[in-house]
Order: C-alpha cells, then structure tokens, then sequence
C-alpha cells in the first residue's frame, strides 16, 4: 500500500509539471484597426502637432504604424487652416508657426485620410479653448535627501471657478513628461480661489537635475473632458489593481466616426528655475 501511494504522488507530480509547462497558442482578432489621434492647440504662438496612427494587435512590439497623406483642416473663428504633414515625419501633421488658440474659442478638425482605416475615411474632433484666468507666479525645487529626487513646488493663483490643470516639465528645453505616467492633470478643488503657496506637482529623479540645467515647468488649462480621458489612460497604462481584474472599459474620445484618442485645445502658462547654483545643497532657492 504504502508502495502504491508513493507512486501514485509520483505520478500526479508529472502531471502538475506537465501542465505548468504546456504552450498554449493565444490567437487575438487583430484584423480591425482603428484611427489614433493624439494632438493639441494652445494659446501658444507655434507649430501645433496632430498625429495620427493606427491600433496594432497586442504583440505588436514596434511603434504603431503611421496614417500618411491625409488631409487635416482646422477650423477656427478666423477661418480654415490646412495642418501639413512635416517633412521626415509620417504621420504628424503640423499648423503654421503663426498659430495660436484663442481662449473660449472652439475648433474643429476635420480629418480626410487616403485610405479607409477602422471602417471611415473622414473624423472629426471638437475642442474649445478653456477661459480660466490662473496666473502662474514662479517655481521652486525642495531635494529629498534620503530618496534623492526634487521636488517641484509650484506658487500661482487659481481664480475661484471649476478649473483643471496639466503639468508638464522640460529640462534645458527637452521634454521630460513624454510619458502618461509622468505627466500630472488635476482639478482644483483644493485650492479653489487660492494661492498655491509652494504646492509640489511633480517630482524628479535625482539624477536628472544638475548644477548649470534650466527647469521649465509647464502649467496648463484644460478641459474636463481631457481630463477625464487622461485620467483614464492613465489608468489602463499603470498595473491592474487587484493584479487579475477584469478587462478595463474604453477610453473616452472626442474623435467621431469610432476613432480613438484626444485632440484638444489648453490655455498654457510657463516658469523657469536656472539652477546657478549645485540644487541638492541644503538652500532656499526660490527665485
């Protein structure tokens, strides 16, 4: 008996690492793609960007592909503006670099594309240009000792209307929000017809500030529905929590006839911080 048993665990041992070990080929319909437009206009006087791209399967593991040679109108108060797409660069269309939004305005881009993709060849996307009066005085940087980063600690007025705002930073004029999960978007119901008085936005790794870098903080209003679609992206880009949940829902969009993404429209304001001075001394150097 005691025989019999021993061989009996031997066996169902084989078979649980048998069946930990087994391949099992997961087929996903990756044969509809849709339309991805990630673009913005602001009070900015610049080029404008819109890029368009299509959705891969989910083992795809190279840049998503680009939409080349469609036709991009911008519709404006002041009239219609072709977006041309740049030299080099499939699939990112640009304004003139005498374009600004005007806050309150609305817009509309028109997108004609050279061949179906998602089941349409023309989207649309509608944005307006938000109003709030915020007034952004000046930034400074707090070091973190013991975890070596920097804190972005932000003085500015927030008038007392619903308001929400993005964070975006550069480091001698490079971005280094390129990602969602190191951007920031928040509403202001903290500090609603408030000064911030040196409230941290964002924080930087230790190694990525230096002595002689000159940090811009870029401090933008926005819309709420992009902050609900930023907020969700941010969501679905980030681990599940609990670990096996289920299949997230989509992403709000504001481009029509199915396609995915945001254009949108931000009023921007700007601070700058030259660090003359090593910034992990132990000083005040609020400007």
């Amino acid at each position: 008996m005691k025989r019999n048993y021993l061989t009996l665990l031997g066996i169902l041992a084989l078979l649980a690492v048998g069946g930990c070990t087994e391949k099992y080929d997961i087929r996903l319909d990756d044969s509809f793609a849709r339309l991805v437009v990630d673009g913005n206009i602001s009070t900015d006087t610049t080029f404008h960007l819109v890029r368009l791209t299509k959705t891969t399967s989910y083992f795809y593991n190279e840049a998503p592909p680009a939409v080349s040679g469609a036709q991009l109108v911008l519709n404006t108060p002041g009239g219609s503006i072709t977006m041309n797409e740049l030299p080099g660069q499939p699939g990112v269309y640009a304004t003139a670099d005498n374009f600004y939004a005007s806050p309150g305005s609305n817009y509309i881009l028109d997108i004609r594309l050279a061949t179906e993709v998602g089941g349409a060849r023309s989207y649309t996307a509608t944005t307006r240009a938000p109003t709030t009066a915020f007034r952004m005085d000046s930034i400074a940087l707090e070091y973190q000792r013991p975890f070596d980063f920097f804190l972005v600690k932000l003085y500015a007025w927030d008038p007392p209307t619903t308001d929400f705002y993005k964070f975006d930073a550069l480091i001698n004029g490079k971005p280094l929000t390129d990602t969602a999960s190191r951007s920031l978007v928040v509403d202001d119901r903290f500090i609603n017809g408030n000064n911030t008085n040196g409230l941290a936005v964002m924080f930087i790794r230790g190694d990525e500030l230096k002595q002689g870098d000159t940090l811009t903080l870029v401090m933008s209003a926005i819309s709420k529905d992009y902050y609900d679609f930023f907020q969700q992206l941010r969501t679905q880009a980030g681990p599940s929590n609990p670990l096996f949940s289920g299949p997230p829902a989509n992403i709000a969009s504001n481009i029509a006839e199915g396609g995915l993404g945001f254009f949108d429209a931000r009023l921007i304001k700007r601070s700058t911080l030259i660090l003359t001075d090593d910034p992990k001394k132990p000083v005040n150097n609020r400007p």
